[in-house]
């Protein structure tokens, strides 16, 4: 019974170990860094501060350069959103490849880019690509934005004009893990 208890002992020893060894999950930017504001070239308006976009006209933004490392064991896609302080979803990448580490910068709307990897499809709350957050103030101040990356253990079943409630829905009992999350003020210039 004793050596028992000693391999119990040296498994939990090296189970420990290796959970102190885990690094996190992380997402972060070239272009801006977590909790700093988002640089204007990412905004509807592109490179003025100013209001949200008219009715039928096209943004000037870019998306923004995304990359992360450490996901948990057994993830096999990801999910991207980007939502505002009021809940709203500014952006979705949806079926990120479970062996991708990086989403490039200006991924072009539309689901047919290469610009993004095999599988996934992108969309905003009004197209199916990136918009950009509004540049402009709300009376309480800058806007806040959350970035967050979803790992999970199968892609998604949920077609490519999915609202956010079905995104959401569907990912239910599908992580594999924590969460990464970013968080940006909008935006510099719009102070």
């Amino acid at each position: 019974m004793t050596w028992v208890r000693g391999l119990t002992i040296a498994c939990a020893a090296l189970a420990a170990a290796g959970a102190a060894d885990a690094r996190p999950f992380t997402l972060a930017s070239p272009a801006f860094k977590d909790g700093e504001p988002l640089p204007l070239r990412f905004t509807q308006t592109g490179t003025q501060p100013s209001g949200a976009l008219k009715p039928g006209e096209l943004s000037a933004a870019v998306s923004p350069p995304l990359a992360w490392s450490d996901p948990p064991p057994g993830t096999k896609a990801f999910v991207l959103l980007l939502r505002d302080h009021v809940d709203i979803m500014m952006w979705a990448v949806v079926n990120i490849p479970g062996d991708a580490r990086a989403l490039p910068e200006a991924i072009p709307n539309g689901n047919h880019s290469a610009k993004l990897p095999a599988g996934a499809f992108h969309k905003s709350y009004r197209s199916n690509g990136w918009l950009g957050p509004f540049a402009g103030r709300t009376p309480a101040g800058r806007r806040t934005y959350f970035w967050t990356l979803y790992p999970l253990d199968a892609p998604l079943a949920v077609p490519e004009d999915a609202t956010y409630a079905e995104i959401m829905a569907a990912m239910q009992g599908h992580l594999t893990g924590e969460k990464a999350v970013m968080v940006t003020p909008c935006c510099d210039g719009s102070r």
